[in-house]
């Protein structure tokens, strides 16, 4: 698998830009999206999309019993209308929101507490209104950021990577201890995997790996130094970061890539690697 270059900071910010003309965070209109800039891999999109809907919820949505209510008395105006089919996806569009989140929202409104919301949203059948369940469903099919189905596709999608980084590192006879050997060793925070002796990959001397599978951007790879990089370098010195679906190039400039990290968009070249020996 050939190594993709970082993303340059003006597509980066073309797609940015594009995303804030959006009047609507649906399926629809990701692929819109993905039709406009078809020279970028579709999950790199779609992770860049995922990073900036996030964000934008984060400061959009707000959890209150007033707001629910209100968002409750919307819908109910709405569904008296002969054209009830995309009620939601209306609803959800007027007011800023992903499909989901809203939905989530409107059953905080009608439900007695936060497990019975989960519950109704991992199964809509079991919400006796049937309007309300249909258009419930429709809010989450319709939403690739958030609801219970998209997390469990984003967890399948991160054990994948990581099942495929662990078959590159098993085919070169590279040796190492997963984070579940680690935990069991003491270790609270630990890389994907360990690498039981040192490789060198360009001649940077790599002590773990971490599989990110998703887009590296300002925001979130500062947030992952913080929580997990730093800590890994104190405690096992430089390692390797594969974002799997690109990263921006600003990140090479920052002064701990190259220093205490390198970062890569695949697992690197056979020739691009050094394997060391141990005697004994």
């Amino acid at each position: 698998m050939s190594e993709n270059k970082p993303m340059s900071l003006k597509l980066y910010k073309a797609i940015v830009k594009d995303f804030n003309k959006m009047t609507s965070f649906s399926r629809k209109a990701e692929n819109e999206l993905k039709k406009k800039y078809k020279e970028v891999p579709s999950p790199t999109i779609s992770s860049i999309i995922s990073l900036l809907v996030q964000r934008s919820m984060k400061q959009s949505y707000r959890k209150s019993p007033v707001i629910s209510s209100k968002y409750f008395e919307l819908y109910e105006e709405l569904m008296k209308d002969q054209n009830k089919e995309d009620v939601i996806l209306k609803l959800a569009d007027s007011q800023g929101l992903s499909p989901a989140l809203f939905v989530r929202s409107l059953l905080q409104n009608v439900c007695s507490d936060s497990a019975e919301v989960k519950k109704y949203l991992k199964d809509t059948t079991l919400i006796e209104n049937s309007d309300l369940a249909y258009q419930v469903f429709l809010g989450i099919m319709n939403d690739n950021q958030y609801g219970p189905y998209v997390d469990i596709i984003k967890q399948s999608i991160g054990l994948e990577y990581e099942l495929q980084l662990e078959n590159e590192l098993r085919m070169m006879n590279i040796s190492f201890s997963d984070e579940n050997l680690l935990r069991l060793r003491g270790y609270d925070k630990t890389p994907d995997f360990k690498l039981d002796v040192p490789i060198a990959v360009d001649g940077f001397i790599v002590n773990w790996i971490e599989s990110k599978a998703l887009f590296g951007n300002e925001e979130n790879h500062l947030g992952y130094m913080k929580d997990q990089l730093l800590c890994y370098w104190n405690r096992f010195g430089p390692g390797l970061v594969i974002y799997w679906f690109g990263y921006l190039e600003t990140l090479d400039s920052t002064p701990e890539v190259n220093n205490m990290f390198i970062l890569r968009t695949t697992f690197p070249e056979k020739t691009s690697i050094t394997q060391y020996k141990i005697d004994l």
